[in-house]
């Protein structure tokens, strides 16, 4: 293959993009530590070291010793296992089980978090870690009271009812009862959501705090926390912590790649006002027998507003806290606009029937043969147009001699040679971006079938062929500290070879031109995009090269139609002359003028 100047340029970048790629699978230091105010800190025993460039939690005079042990509770269902913890009366950690939609791989959520899921902060955004009294307790539900600086804080938890795995044994009702036996009035307190990590290395976007507020979705990554500017210009200095305003929310919290944790408020008044408090940490732990996992962490906790009372009276809040699967169709089934924290973007309508799609086929087949089903019966939907497209390149192909002619009569004129090359296509009916159709058509199908395998927890430790684990990079071995992932070389070459036997014209369009060295590095744009994500993308996009390969050889077999001139039609001024004259002939002859049609008007 002949290559120009602009195409090796072109893969130039496109390797320099790999090899960033693979880089960031590769774990990264630490940032460098900054100094730390002298003030007293508390933090869970537990804990994991926070961001050093958090603020410091000082502890108030109410604050007990957190020496003292706390006492766990744990309460579960075929789910999870949740442990519940007196310091600070909420959920320490969860234990997500293997399930039908929350893969093979058990996962343990919030266990890094310097506090409960559950627990209050202040206005200033320290924790509540007080050591909180069980009042009650049972297999479903758990209450806790406290008494912190004058306040009567009751915390009442139960499980919801419904098929725990369908999403039902994620969710816990809260109900938050404050009373102000104080003549002090506190300010509204914040709910913690949890803190949420990286899974395995080479998670991308990363953990982000997310919400749905005012019919719209959002979410805020770990290095929007960074220093930045714009071309030099408007510095923003690193932030500790970053608090978003939002109006007529439904739910807000956390997530990384497969699991997150929401808080969804019972009611929401029209207008209202609140604010999600995001914070990170830096963390480091081991990815089982995969790299160990070095990045940031983030934490949020929601405003919760009238929540503080006045002077001898009280106010209560009631919620819901889902902590379980990322999952579409678990998020789907308990509702609360809970599915909008996918974020599948514009093509979210495909994310979703591709998820049903496989999850059908998972019924009867392993992930991985699931997943050559949907790629068959998405190619079977586009086999009428990937046909279509196939004959007008052989269509073009045998324009060649014809715009070789044009080419050579025109060659000192190319706006003349650009009209006759227009005017050759239609007069043979051929459509010169006929063959991009499929391509374009494909587009928005690997975008939505992206995004959906993004976060399909689904197929977390779901083995297929040499592949461990259908949602994570099919690493086979290391060279150079390099990982080599065998499914997206699979896809870049079938991808290569599957434009090689396409029928390949001779054109003078720039604009063909153009997209034919465009065709000659998608392979290289592909394997740069899907080298780091789930082996799951790279295998779909395999599979549907090998079945467009098979498209192309049936179409070749059928016989060649004749390249013959189309008829030439009336243009639009013929056509609407024409109207004109049956519309008049329609209408009869027109009657005759009085007088013969001369003028009745005299001299004088």
């Amino acid at each position: 293959m002949n290559m120009n100047r602009f195409e090796w340029i072109m893969v130039l970048v496109c390797g320099l993009g790999l090899a960033g790629v693979i880089a960031t699978q590769k774990p990264v230091p630490p940032p460098p530590p900054t100094p730390v105010s002298a003030s007293s800190e508390i933090a869970l025993p537990s804990a994991a070291p926070s961001d050093p460039a958090a603020p410091s939690l000082t502890a108030s005079p109410s604050t007990p010793d957190l020496a003292v042990p706390a006492e766990e509770t744990i309460l579960g269902n075929p789910a999870a296992e949740y442990t519940f913890t007196s310091r600070g009366g909420g959920i320490r950690t969860v234990k997500i089980l293997a399930g039908r939609y929350a893969g093979r791989t058990e996962q343990i959520l919030n266990q890094r978090a310097p506090a409960p899921i559950g627990a209050l902060l202040n206005a200033q955004g320290t924790y509540d870690l007080t050591l909180y009294r069980v009042a009650s307790s049972s297999d479903r539900a758990i209450t806790y009271t406290a008494t912190v600086n004058g306040i009567e804080i009751t915390k009442a938890w139960s499980m919801r009812e419904g098929e725990p795995t369908d999403g039902w044994g994620y969710i816990w009702d809260l109900q938050l009862s404050f009373k102000n036996t104080s003549t002090a009035v506190p300010a509204d307190y914040s709910l913690y959501a949890g803190l949420l990590e990286k899974l395995h290395a080479s998670e991308v976007p990363g953990p982000s705090s997310n919400w749905y507020a005012s019919r719209s979705d959002g979410q805020l990554t770990a290095d929007k926390f960074d220093a930045s500017s714009f071309l030099g210009f408007m510095p923003k200095a690193a932030q500790a912590e970053i608090r978003s305003p939002l109006t007529d929310l439904t739910w807000a919290g956390v997530h990384n790649q497969f699991y997150t944790s929401l808080i969804s408020p019972a009611a929401t008044l029209a207008g209202q006002s609140t604010q999600l408090l995001s914070r990170r940490q830096w963390v480091e732990f081991a990815d089982g027998d995969r790299a160990p996992v070095k990045g940031w962490a983030v934490e949020t906790s929601l405003q919760l507003p009238g929540s503080a009372p006045a002077a001898g009276a009280t106010s209560t809040w009631k919620g819901e806290i889902y902590t379980g699967p990322r999952s579409g169709t678990v998020l789907n089934n308990v509702g609360g606009d809970r599915n909008q924290a996918m974020h599948y973007g514009w093509f979210s309508s495909l994310s979703r029937l591709f998820l049903g799609a496989l999850n059908l086929f998972h019924h009867y087949v392993p992930f991985g043969l699931a997943i050559v089903f949907l790629t068959i019966v998405v190619r079977l939907v586009i086999w009428p147009l990937s046909i279509k497209a196939t004959k007008s390149m052989k269509r073009m192909a045998k324009l060649s001699p014809l715009m070789q002619e044009l080419k050579e009569k025109h060659q000192d004129d190319p706006q003349k040679m650009q009209l006759e090359t227009m005017k050759l296509y239609k007069d043979y009916g051929v459509n010169p971006v006929g063959g991009c159709l499929p391509v374009l058509l494909q587009f928005p199908i690997f975008l939505g079938y992206f995004h959906m395998m993004q976060g399909a927890v689904e197929m977390r430790g779901h083995p297929f062929l040499w592949v461990k684990d259908l949602s994570l990079p099919d690493t086979v071995a290391h060279i150079a500290g390099f990982p080599l992932n065998p499914l997206p070389l699979i896809m870049a070459v079938t991808m290569y070879i599957q434009m090689k036997v396409a029928p390949q014209p001779t054109q003078t369009n720039p604009q063909m031109e153009m997209q034919q060295k465009i065709f000659k590095i998608m392979p290289l744009f592909f394997l740069m995009f899907c080298y780091a994500t789930a082996s799951a993308l790279a295998l779909y996009w395999s599979v549907q090269n090998v079945i467009s390969i098979f498209q192309t050889w049936v179409a070749s077999k059928e016989p060649d139609l004749p390249l013959v001139k189309k008829p030439r039609g009336p243009s639009f001024l013929e056509r609407a002359q024409a109207a004109a004259a049956a519309q008049q002939r329609a209408k009869g002859p027109r009657p005759p003028t009085p007088g013969g049609g001369k003028s009745t008007f005299k001299k004088g």
